[in-house]
């Protein structure tokens, strides 16, 4: 799971003018890649409307 400190790392990386896109590695191991629409405080929402909670995922763009 993302600590708090990795979840501001994520939302301040989205308000800069970076890509957002991502690689999210679950906590199954399955990956997914996508882009980000929504970040919010119980999870992420993907622009294809696939949505992942935080506590599902283990990693994101290398922050874990």
């Amino acid at each position: 799971m993302l600590s708090a400190n990795d979840k501001a790392k994520l939302r301040q990386s989205l308000q800069a003018e970076e890509s957002k896109i991502v690689t999210i590695v679950l906590s199954d191991e399955d990956q997914v890649a996508g882009e980000i629409e929504h970040a919010g405080i119980n999870g992420i929402t993907l622009t294809d409307g696939r949505r992942y909670n935080y506590a599902d995922i283990r990693e994101i763009n290398g922050f874990d």
